[in-house]
């Protein structure tokens, strides 16, 4: 029966062709696949080492040197009887979480870089992080919410840049808490509150036997630095932007044939993606889109990227859903579930399943003249007024970073 199908293809020029290439590889000729040594995995709860909760307080977590890290979770929970809390409440509660190595930050996720994350997730990713962080709570018996906020730092989207926190020289976590930290039914002013002693870091660790973990000694720092390619974010300075609707509903946006509200990039790295959101400022004001949360980020209608007197990248409306280009010449929409599918991103290269792997492309700014990103936006309102909306574009960027082998210390050697 297949002796056709084979006589069939013998003839073929195309797969003759095929066959006498180099590319070629038979999937049953056997081959050991990689094997990792086996390892104890568990994970650590690390309470604060000092500061404590409260608008634009900060918290330190040292690091335990258990092994290699390959996960970080911030847990924290809100109590208050008969509250609800509204969704995306994380971006009152975080202004920022910076890794440190030795007091000195080497990474930094502001709560728009964990917003630019997040709208960047596969549908099955997101569905955790919404389901344990972002969507709306509703009141419970318990009258208690817990939060967990995934801290995927650079060096967490890849295995081969896990942090060694066994030989690396003390590291910690320090959370800057946001102004607007507490927030429940009676919006900004007041609601739930957090509770302090709720408040810790839940690590997983890897941890080797003995000659496996000399090997990677013997490897990784035989010389006198190791120098790892990683990612991490910039945020530009927001840019501002006021609406106003003269009646409730009216849907108000802003003239796509009008120049749009313009981000000066200031930044040098060399950028693989940008993100661009849109929300109301967090001063809230008179006229609050919803009393019960955290402003959503608002739906942008086009995005032009120009530089040295070029246009990089103008698209709007429905083509902006076509911005994630993935390998196999399709887009991906990573969620129609929240309000995070408003975040736009221009990519510099390809998205990639689960996001790491693949250093496929990036963007040398800094010999680019007056690069500037326009946006132009809309938004439903709720009552009449006039709202201050912020503008932020938010950069995800290569860096080198070097691990001194005398000492463990960890600094960025390089980002352009």
């Amino acid at each position: 029966m297949t002796s056709i199908i084979n006589s069939s293809n013998s003839n073929s020029a195309l797969i003759n062709t095929i066959n006498a290439s180099d590319s070629k590889h038979n999937p049953n000729v056997y081959s050991t696949k990689k094997i990792y040594p086996a390892a104890a995995t568990t994970y650590v709860t690390t309470t604060k080492s000092s500061g404590s909760v409260g608008a634009n307080q900060t918290m330190v977590f040292d690091l335990m040197k258990y092994g290699i890290a390959q996960q970080m979770l911030l847990v924290y929970s809100k109590s208050g009887a008969g509250s609800t809390v509204g969704a995306l409440d994380f971006l009152d509660v975080i202004d920022r979480v910076e890794l440190l190595s030795s007091s000195k930050v080497i990474d930094t996720l502001t709560k728009y870089d964990l917003l630019s994350q997040f709208s960047n997730l596969d549908s099955s990713q997101f569905n955790i992080v919404n389901k344990s962080l972002l969507a709306v709570r509703g009141a419970n018996t318990q009258n208690t919410h817990k939060f967990v906020v995934p801290l995927v730092f650079g060096f967490f989207k890849d295995i081969n840049t896990n942090l060694n926190l066994q030989f690396n020289e003390p590291m910690s976590v320090r959370v800057r808490w946001g102004a607007n930290i507490k927030n429940g039914t009676a919006g900004p002013a007041g609601g739930l509150a957090i509770e302090e002693t709720g408040v810790y870091l839940k690590l997983r660790y890897k941890a080797y036997n003995e000659s496996d973990f000399s090997e990677i000694l013997t490897e990784n720092y035989n010389e006198p630095e190791l120098n790892q390619m990683s990612t991490g974010f910039y945020d530009e300075n927001a840019s501002t932007k006021d609406l106003t609707a003269a009646a409730n509903g009216d849907l108000v946006r802003m003239d796509l044939t009008q120049p749009g509200v313009k981000v000066e990039l200031k930044n040098t790295d060399c950028v693989n993606d940008f993100y661009i959101s849109v929300r109301q400022n967090d001063s809230y004001g008179a006229n609050p889109i919803v009393a019960t949360g955290p402003y959503q980020p608002v739906q942008i209608n086009r995005i032009r990227f120009t530089a040295s007197g070029q246009e990089i990248f103008d698209m709007e409306g429905e083509e902006l859903f076509y911005s994630k280009l993935c390998v196999n010449g399709f887009s991906i929409l990573t969620n129609t579930v929240s309000d995070l599918q408003n975040v736009v991103k221009i990519q510099t290269g390809l998205w990639e399943y689960a996001g790491g792997g693949t250093q496929s492309n990036t963007l040398s700014l800094r010999e680019l003249n007056n690069p500037i990103i326009e946006v132009w936006f809309q938004d439903t309102f709720a009552v009449a007024g006039t709202r201050n909306y912020d503008v932020v574009v938010v950069e995800d960027a290569v860096k080198i970073y070097s691990t001194t082998s005398a000492t463990g210390r960890v600094m960025t050697s390089l980002s352009n």
